[in-house]
């Protein structure tokens, strides 16, 4: 016969070791997203004062992007999609550096870029099932 105990031990060893993954999932949808934010304020202030912006903005952006899609997405298309955006950030990174400082076209594709995407989600993704039922008004 097992022993009782034994198995409640690791049953709680499991636990414990999913809620710390929880709290590290969590934390990168946390750093990633701060670090997009930042790096997304400080270019739509380039883009819109007209002034340079040099290539940490699109450091802090694409690797922020990465952070935060490692802790969001649980689906197969993860891995292509940070491989994606870590070849894109590296590209234009490269690109920047070489002529100095970013070019209009290259803030205005980050910021306006990421408000067509956040538009998209927002507003034509299909909305999830809501879980419960809505309360009945008060008579």
């Amino acid at each position: 016969m097992t022993d009782p105990s034994k198995h409640d031990e690791r049953r709680d060893e499991r636990e414990e070791d999913g809620e710390g993954e929880r709290h590290i999932v969590a934390l990168q949808k946390f750093v990633g997203f701060v670090m997009m934010v930042l790096a997304w304020l400080q270019l739509l202030v380039a883009v819109s004062s007209g002034s340079e912006a040099d290539h940490m903005p699109f450091v802090y952006y694409f690797i922020g992007l990465v952070i935060f899609v490692n802790g969001t997405v649980n689906a197969w298309y993860k891995y292509p999609i940070m491989a994606a955006a870590s070849l894109s950030g590296l590209t234009l990174i490269y690109h920047i550096k070489s002529i100095g400082s970013a070019m209009r076209w290259e803030k205005g594709l980050v910021v306006y870029g990421t408000i067509i995407f956040i538009g998209i989600y927002m507003f034509i993704t299909p909305k999830p099932a809501r879980r419960m039922p809505p309360s009945d008004p008060p008579v």
